[in-house]
């Protein structure tokens, strides 16, 4: 039996560059949630003009994740090329996800 075999250029030795994609989508994920969540209930709006139309529908759901799948995995594979590179803009875009999703949080306690 044959194995699936994972190419090289897809496997990522350090097991920090992996967990901090995994939390990158993760957060991504996670504003969207919390963003449809505010939105819908009347406690926010979304700031994105290319998303605030799809809020509070199920489309934009599937946006976000679909849209946190293709930037992680393009992180991903273009690691093994300049993982320097990706690593930046992977922690630089986790810290702006991590204040959005503290910003909305925010948002919903003290103005609820």
């Amino acid at each position: 039996m044959n194995k699936l075999k994972v190419p090289k250029s897809f496997h990522i030795e350090s097991r920090t560059v992996r967990y901090t994609l995994y939390a990158l989508f993760c957060i991504i994920v996670a504003d969207g949630l919390i963003t449809q969540f505010l939105v819908t209930g009347g406690h926010g709006s979304e700031a994105n003009p290319f998303l605030s139309a799809w809020v509070g529908q199920g489309w934009f759901l599937a946006i976000k994740v679909s849209g946190a799948f293709l930037a992680t995995l393009l992180l991903w594979i273009n690691y093994n090329v300049k993982p320097r590179l990706v690593y930046t803009i992977t922690v630089v875009a986790l810290a702006f996800y991590t204040i959005i999703v503290f910003w909305n949080l925010f948002v919903f306690l003290f103005t609820a």
